[in-house]
């Protein structure tokens, strides 16, 4: 009896180290299959969606009635694509070991097909259909907007069809929110987070910080070592350090705040500060030549240099140009006659990152002892500035 028991205490543990073996074996696979209507002896192609990449993994095939089946393998939670073609194809989060199964119409996979087996991919399909949706009638609009373009009506009917975009546009931002809030431990809220709608982004990283901080946070504890997690803990985390240093800018360029010195070259190679127009009140104006709100502002500026100069105005323009020629060119087509400096470094200029620039035009306006005393002045708020300052004429630069 004791020899028996001994022998099936092994038997157990034998067993039991075979399907250890084989469960850590195929921990890292999937299976999928299928069946798909109108896909006699198709073709498609499995894809992984990178961070960065959509990489294309294999290709499989269904039989004459639209059956397929496919053994993958993925270490980690991840995205796939289906794809028959770019304007036809599906995305799917699969965990390791799962086992799906999907059924759908092939001449339309994204608004006909089911999945089962797989809670993540299952989620995606839930948020897809509310998509879809949104997206065909986001197309009727614009199928009425470029049937109606070229008639007399079509004022009136800009007008609505913007109104009805807006709403869409709402709608669509709302539902992603509340899809985010409501699966904060799903993978699938980041597919959610990084949609667009049209042409623009549904969330962004600084209006809505806090819907990627928080996904952040709770996709960490279940997958901290997940790819796409790491990947947006990454992005929360430079969107911190980016906010932190624009608190500290914005700390350092403060109204009242005497500006920073800027010591760069003019176009004939001279170095010009911008103390050396202290004295003066002086619009520090951020622009370059491809600009063309850049370029037009100009011409406007150009009208007050003309106007107040010799009573005690002045302009310190600092260009993002990349090349000399394209700078002059800039200033001789604008006849610009202020002062004009540039290291032609574009957005990598350090006075960029000194003053916080993100977006040009960008012009700040400072008092004849160099205090900022309003910053991203519009022409017309310098224009009403002047005019109180310089109407009478009787203001002039201080020695």
């Amino acid at each position: 009896m004791i020899r028996l028991s001994l022998f099936v205490f092994a038997l157990m543990l034998l067993v039991i180290s075979c399907q250890s073996q084989k469960q850590g074996k195929d921990a890292d696979y999937f299976i999928l299959r299928g069946k798909l209507e109108n896909a006699d002896q198709l073709v498609l192609l499995l894809q992984e969606l990178k961070t960065r990449e959509l990489t294309t993994l294999d290709s499989l095939s269904t039989d004459e009635k639209g059956v397929f089946a496919y053994r993958g393998k993925t270490e980690e939670a991840s995205f796939f694509v289906l794809k028959i073609d770019e304007a036809n194809h599906i995305t799917l989060l699969i965990e390791p070991g799962e086992e799906l199964f999907i059924s759908a119409d092939a001449s339309n996979l994204a608004r006909s097909y089911a999945v089962e087996g797989s809670e993540g991919s299952s989620l995606l399909a839930v948020y897809y259909a509310k998509t879809n949706r949104n997206n065909e009638l986001l197309d009727s609009l614009a199928e009425i907007y470029t049937a109606k373009r070229h008639t007399d009506e079509f004022a009136e009917i800009r007008d609505d069809l913007k109104a009805s975009y807006r709403a869409l546009f709402r709608d669509q931002q709302q539902y992603v929110k509340h899809f985010i809030k409501k699966n904060p431990r799903s993978l699938a809220s980041i597919i959610a987070l990084y949609q667009s709608f049209g042409s623009r982004l549904l969330l962004n990283d600084e209006e809505h910080f806090s819907y990627f901080e928080s996904l952040s946070s709770s996709l960490f504890d279940v997958y901290p070592t997940n790819k796409h997690v790491m990947d947006l803990n990454r992005r929360v985390s430079q969107q911190r350090r980016d906010d932190l240093r624009r608190n500290m800018l914005t700390d350092d360029i403060a109204l009242g705040n005497k500006a920073p010195e800027i010591v760069l070259s003019c176009p004939d190679g001279r170095k010009i500060a911008l103390s050396d127009l202290s004295g003066h009140y002086v619009l520090i104006d951020f622009w370059a030549s491809w600009c063309n709100p850049c370029r037009k502002a100009n011409l406007e500026l150009q009208k007050l240099y003309d106007q107040y100069n010799e009573y005690g105005f002045e302009i310190y323009a600092i260009s993002l140009d990349r090349t000399l020629e394209q700078w002059k060119q800039g200033i001789e087509e604008d006849g610009i006659t202020w002062t004009q400096v540039s290291d032609l470094r574009l957005w990598n200029s350090p006075v960029v990152s000194l003053y916080g620039v993100e977006r040009i035009p960008l012009a700040i306006l400072i008092d004849p002892e160099g205090k900022i005393i309003n910053k991203n002045i519009s022409t017309e708020e310098l224009e009403a500035f002047l005019a109180e300052k310089f109407g009478s004429h009787q203001y002039h630069a201080l020695p």
